[in-house]
C-alpha cells in the first residue's frame, strides 16, 4: 500500500504568518489542488473479500446439524467406523503432504 500526496504539515498560525510575509504563500497549495491517493493490491483485496464472506458465514451446516440431533433423539445415529476411521487416516494424511 502506498500513500501519495502527503507533505509536510503546517497549522494555522503557520500559514496565516506566511501568509503576512509574503502575499502569496508559494509553498503552500490550495486545498483543491492537494489530494490523497491509495492504491490496494490484488492480494489485499482478495483477503478482504475472504474475510467478508467468512463473516457471513458461520461454517457451521444447521441443516446436518439438526438431522444428526434428530437421528441422535431417536436412537437411529450409527456411524460406520470403518468410515470415520478412513476419514481421520485421510485428514492426517493430508497434513504431511
Amino acid at each position: 500500500m502506498s500513500i501519495k500526496g502527503i507533505g509536510p504539515t503546517r497549522t494555522y498560525d503557520q500559514i496565516k504568518i506566511m501568509g503576512e510575509r509574503n502575499e502569496s504563500a508559494p509553498n503552500v497549495k490550495e486545498s483543491s489542488e492537494l489530494h490523497d491517493e491509495v492504491s490496494v493490491s490484488g492480494n489485499a483485496r482478495l483477503l478482504s473479500a475472504a474475510r467478508e464472506t467468512a463473516a457471513e458465514h458461520s461454517g457451521i451446516r444447521s441443516d446436518k446439524v439438526a438431522q444428526l440431533k434428530a437421528q441422535v433423539a431417536a436412537g437411529t445415529y450409527a456411524p460406520d467406523g470403518k468410515v470415520v476411521a478412513e476419514k481421520i487416516l485421510s485428514e492426517e494424511l493430508d497434513l504431511w503432504e
